[in-house]
């Protein structure tokens, strides 16, 4: 199976763009689409349909005990997918606020929603995409999309629909190339089903925000399910975002110099990621991808980078902390799982 690319400028997305009627085409047929969302880019499939639901989790290699999020086009599509009795208040303030954006709701599934979406929870993750192209192909296809990151399971997510051909060209039907994604790492996810709610996922809003609606939230909290239990969440999984190489943080620039010269003694070639403030320090030490300057561009960064070094054959990759707070904390967790890989 060959993998369709059809590019589409976001300024012209609409649900009759002939690009967009042709990927809503091959969604009702249970096919595959990625598509671009402001945080990564999504592998959708009619979430009402569990063959089609079945095959996003063949085509990413994903373990059948991480549920996926199901992505909405309007606020009031969610009542056919999730029972709001006595969370109603709390959602529609959430959701007055944050959407469309990147904010994740765990709530009460309803019995029609198939339970493989879930991973056999009696809970559905759903969203509202901030993204026009996104928001045109759910509406075009009439269903919602059930929609993990557009990956191969376990690696580093998707930001360009270059990224999703080099994981999985090949083994989905198309994907709708909106260009880069905006703000570059996943959404938070929040479990409204427990008092007081709780975070499971930190990502595009942060804690402080999130606190500002709902005072009583609590902060991340960490996942553990047993062997073969479904996850709470996506995107929880110990190793998780992992590219090819070592990952290693790093507490500062100093520290990030004496690493890199203690790995190429050591025989192993090593890739920088850097912020803007490091670039005078080590603008000798190639080769290395600028993250930016600000927690913004460093998440909107942060994948590509990890993907451009590990495409060089680097054996390392060293990078250095950030400060857990704002949309640190979401930066924080995904270079923390992603340097829990098992190395050799």
């Amino acid at each position: 199976m060959q993998t369709v690319r059809w590019v589409i400028e976001r300024d012209q997305a609409a649900a009759d763009h002939p690009a967009v009627l042709r990927a809503a085409q091959v969604i009702r047929l249970g096919g595959l689409v990625a598509f671009p969302t402001e945080t990564v880019y999504g592998l959708g499939a009619n979430a009402l349909d569990a063959r089609a639901v079945a095959g996003i989790y063949r085509a990413k290699q994903r373990p059948l005990n991480d549920p996926l999020i199901v992505h909405v086009a309007s606020p009031a599509d969610v009542e056919a997918l999730a029972d709001l009795s006595g969370l109603r208040e709390r959602a529609q303030a959430l959701i007055a606020r944050f959407w469309p954006g990147p904010l994740t709701l765990v709530l009460p599934r309803r019995p029609a929603l198939p339970a493989l979406v879930s991973a056999g929870l009696d809970t559905v993750a759903v969203r509202m995409p901030n993204h026009p192209v996104a928001l045109a192909l759910i509406r075009a296809s009439g269903v919602p999309l059930a929609a993990p990151s557009a990956n191969r399971f376990g690696h580093v997510s998707p930001t360009t629909a270059q990224h999703v051909l080099d994981d999985l060209d090949g083994h989905i039907d198309a994907v709708l190339d909106g260009g880069p994604t905006t703000i570059g790492v996943e959404s938070t996810v929040l479990d409204l089903t427990c008092d007081p709610p709780r975070i499971l996922r930190p990502g595009g809003v942060t804690r402080e925000q999130l606190q500002a609606i709902l005072p009583g939230v609590l902060p991340i909290a960490p996942v553990v399910a047993a062997a073969g239990q479904a996850m709470p969440s996506p995107g929880t999984s110990p190793v998780h975002y992992a590219p090819r190489a070592r990952l290693i943080i790093c507490r500062d620039t100093g520290e990030l110099l004496r690493r890199r010269e203690a790995c190429l003694a050591q025989g192993r070639s090593v890739g920088l990621l850097l912020r803007a403030d490091q670039r005078a320090a080590c603008q000798a030490c190639h080769p290395y991808f600028m993250l930016g300057d600000g927690l913004d561009e460093v998440a909107r960064n942060l994948y590509a980078g990890l993907r451009a070094l590990d495409a060089l054959g680097v054996d390392d990759i060293l990078v250095t902390a950030v400060p857990r707070e704002g949309l640190g904390e979401a930066i924080a967790d995904r270079l923390a799982r992603a340097a829990a890989k098992t190395q050799d």
